[in-house]
């Protein structure tokens, strides 16, 4: 079993190609520590495609770096690696598929990991969340953000500090799998996010005739994410 952390820097946010990939290999000891068993390494990549203004702005990677670079369609993903980290990793899950990656190992996700722990945070963001818990590193280095290699670097110092904070709250965090499933039951959304009951409760929302007539109407979207799905249906019942 291998485990990666893993970033991606990409054209955009509409159908992201790769422009640059970084990864370190860790592991969960039995007392929650995460152990790097690989250092952080990085590779830039030719997408294929127009980086976006956007993209460059947050990454500094503009077409004339990476267009004598390998294809990003060459990027490949060990079979050997069972899960992969990272924040908002279901993103980076999709420019592996748009680069052609098949294999898709089960995902840990540290930034809902934070909006289950910390859920009156005002920023969410990796950096917000390194200088949450790591202010002195955040302050030095935080300016290196969004370089793949740095935020591989940040991903570990936060899983870390989420997985102490997770032990405090008094779930148990042993290994990989345990971990997995923490991110599993992260997933699943307390609040609403969006819409007339954004910030409520969904529960809340359940309890009322037009609140459980709007749940229901979301599960009947065919466009419902399944973590929202199962939060609906476990507060109606």
């Amino acid at each position: 079993m291998t485990t990666y952390i893993l970033d991606t820097e990409t054209t955009g946010l509409n159908e992201p190609h790769m422009t640059e990939a970084a990864y370190s290999i860790v592991d969960i000891d039995a007392e929650g520590k995460v152990i790097v068993i690989q250092a952080p390494r990085s590779k830039r990549f030719n997408p294929l495609k127009p980086i976006s203004l956007g993209a460059m702005a947050t990454s500094h990677i503009c077409d004339e770096d990476v267009v004598n670079e390998t294809p990003h369609t060459d990027f490949r993903l060990p079979s050997k690696v069972q899960y992969l980290i990272g924040h908002n990793i279901d993103f980076d899950m999709q420019v592996l598929k748009n680069a052609g990656v098949t294999h898709t190992p089960k995902l840990i996700c540290t930034k809902a990991m934070s909006n289950y722990l910390l859920p009156t945070l005002d920023s969410h963001t990796l950096v917000a969340l390194l200088y949450y818990f790591h202010p002195t590193i955040a302050r030095e280095q935080a300016k290196e953000a969004h370089a793949a290699e740095y935020d591989i670097y940040f991903t570990q110092l936060v899983l870390g500090s989420l997985i102490e904070l997770a032990k405090s709250q008094g779930h148990v965090i042993t290994d990989m799998a345990s971990l997995y499933q923490f991110s599993e039951l992260a997933r699943i959304p307390t609040h609403f996010s969006f819409g007339k009951y954004k910030g409520q409760a969904i529960t809340d929302v359940a309890a009322t005739a037009d609140g459980a007539g709007y749940l229901q109407w979301l599960l009947n979207q065919d466009t419902i994410d399944p973590y929202l799905a199962q939060a609906c249906k476990q507060a109606l019942g």
